[in-house]
């Protein structure tokens, strides 16, 4: 019963809250791969809509790489990553990123097991964003999500990214993810 009100609690705060990582404390296997869709609002002001294509590729034993399309929204995304399992449940993700400017991104990604196939998600999300005739900008959310197992190769995540710094904007998604 815990479990249960503690998973309706974590996906209310993602539906009033806001997410872009789209990923969990985990790395893919070795030669698997990962594919994923993720309709998304930017709440940015004029709220926006965004859809995200993901992919993700396993390296070798607990590191692996990622790269993310956004399309229909204010600019087109893309970015591209590489994971470093830290422990069991947590990862380290650093990479780069288009939107509307270049920029570097930093994840720290935790997740939490709370009931046989459904996980929380969490960490800390950081932009240094590089915009044409401007000063760096440092952008940092904290990410909250749910990933649950809808099969053995499928997961649905629900998140939400809650921007503390300014200009990052909060994010609201969720998608399906496909291993093979």
């Amino acid at each position: 019963m815990k479990k249960t009100i503690l998973i309706s609690v974590f996906v209310a705060i993602n539906m009033m809250s806001l997410g872009q990582v789209f990923n969990t404390g985990q790395t893919l296997k070795p030669k698997t791969f990962s594919v994923g869709i993720e309709p998304a609002v930017l709440i940015n002001g004029s709220n926006e809509f965004m859809l995200f294509l993901h992919g993700g590729y396993g390296l070798t034993k607990g590191i692996d790489v990622g790269i993310t399309a956004g399309v229909l929204g204010p600019e087109n995304y893309f970015g591209a990553n590489v994971e470093f399992v830290l422990s069991k449940n947590i990862s380290l993700a650093g990479g780069a990123h288009s939107f509307g400017s270049f920029g570097l991104d930093g994840t720290l990604n935790l997740t939490f097991g709370l009931a046989k196939g459904v996980r929380l998600i969490t960490g800390l999300d950081t932009d240094i964003n590089f915009p044409d005739g401007g000063d760096a900008q440092f952008l940092l959310w904290i990410p909250a999500g749910v990933d649950i197992g809808l099969r053995k190769n499928m997961s649905f995540i629900l998140e939400a990214e809650i921007g503390l710094t300014d200009p990052a904007y909060n994010l609201i998604g969720g998608g399906v993810v496909f291993y093979f």
